[in-house]
């Protein structure tokens, strides 16, 4: 009897402990989500324990795959408007990190700074073109014309909270910790060019190729 009862109570613990994980894990601090463009039951969300998790609002009880690389909170992640399998995210961790849906590492890393990275947004004008957040610095990247280092960086007067490219403009909107709301106006990144998701696809293609 009493090796059956304690058998009985590992047993217990043992499912006990499962629910208690699974409790952890959904309490986990969500940072950001983004649904996907073109299928809206699919969605994203960054973690403070660093993970992306893509979900889809059919199945609330498991994640459909983990993202493993940032090793500090994810602090946004954001699909690309062009194409649908690939998506951004920033860190903490002083990176960018660019993905395929079905590949469980990053194709392409990006990092110019010793900053956290608060927001990262692609440009709804080109699929080559994204806008990254640290501090008071903005930074403006053009895969198209180079894929280590920004193409504009700018420095705000005061901390940066928020970013906004205007859609069939070449105009960003800039929010700051002063209240106060900047429109810049990019120069040498032509609205339309290289709109194409095909532009994007191929930069991506020759990295992974190399």
């Amino acid at each position: 009897m009493k090796l059956k009862k304690s058998q009985t109570l590992k047993k217990k613990a043992a499912e006990n402990k499962k629910k208690t994980e699974r409790i952890i894990s959904a309490m986990t601090p969500g940072f950001c989500v983004d649904f996907n463009p073109i299928d809206s039951s699919i969605y994203l969300a960054g973690t403070s324990e660093c993970l992306i998790h893509k979900c889809s609002v059919s199945n609330s009880q498991n994640v459909l795959h983990t993202y493993k690389k940032h090793f500090c909170p994810v602090n946004h992640v954001e699909w690309s408007p062009f194409s649908p399998d690939v998506f951004l995210s920033c860190s903490s961790d002083w990176t960018i990190q660019l993905w395929k849906q079905d590949c469980s590492d990053p194709v392409m890393s990006f990092k110019s700074t010793q900053r956290t990275v608060s927001t990262v947004r692609w440009s709804p004008n080109s699929s080559t073109v994204f806008a990254a957040i640290n501090g008071e610095m903005v930074e403006i990247w053009d895969l198209n014309l180079n894929i280590m280092l920004p193409t504009v960086v700018h420095r705000a007067a005061a901390a940066v909270t928020s970013l906004l490219f205007a859609s069939g403009t070449d105009c960003v909107l800039v929010g700051d910790t002063e209240g106060e709301v900047t429109v810049y106006q990019l120069k040498n990144l032509g609205v339309g060019r290289d709109k194409k998701m095909e532009s994007l696809e191929d930069i991506i293609s020759f990295v992974v190729s190399r």
